[in-house]
């Protein structure tokens, strides 16, 4: 019964995208810039994160999820994060389009423990879903992950 409820739960809660709620957060990123890495070291070319994400009425939210790493190996984690929303959206693209600015961090568990600073938009494209673009800089003590730039883009429904 309880595995019941919980499916029930995350499969009415992945739907929402409104303050105080919870939504899904599903996000691919791409290498923009990384450091020349010598043959001992591995490179990462592309993430994909498979995420729930919890936005309080503060414009702050909180996510949490899985992380898919590409590159010479495959590798994957969780990974947690916060991002701070501006109150009021930044920019209209078109009537009816609010675009909203980022910021935030997160840590994702791999082989070794891997921070980031972001930063980017959230575009509300219709009442239940919004696109994300943003900016990270992957630090690590790991050379395989530190110094990376990604570039990604995400959809929230």
């Amino acid at each position: 019964m309880k595995s019941l409820l919980l499916a029930t739960l995350v499969l009415v809660s992945a739907h929402a995208s409104a303050q105080d709620q919870i939504a899904s957060l599903i996000t691919f990123e791409s290498t923009a810039a990384r450091p020349n890495s010598d043959t001992n070291h591995s490179n990462i070319t592309s993430i994909i994160n498979a995420e729930m994400e919890y936005t309080l009425p503060e414009n702050i939210s909180f996510y949490g999820g899985f992380s898919f790493v590409l590159g010479e190996q495959f590798e994957s984690s969780v990974t947690v994060g916060s991002r701070f929303y501006s109150a009021t959206p930044a920019f209209q693209i078109f009537p009816g389009v609010p675009m909203w600015s980022f910021i935030g961090g997160g840590i994702s568990f791999l082989d070794d423990m891997v921070y980031y600073p972001e930063a980017g938009f959230r575009i509300a494209t219709s009442n239940t879903s919004r696109m994300d673009i943003f900016v990270k800089i992957l630090n690590s003590s790991n050379k395989t992950y530190d110094k990376h730039v990604m570039i990604g883009a995400g959809l929230t429904f």
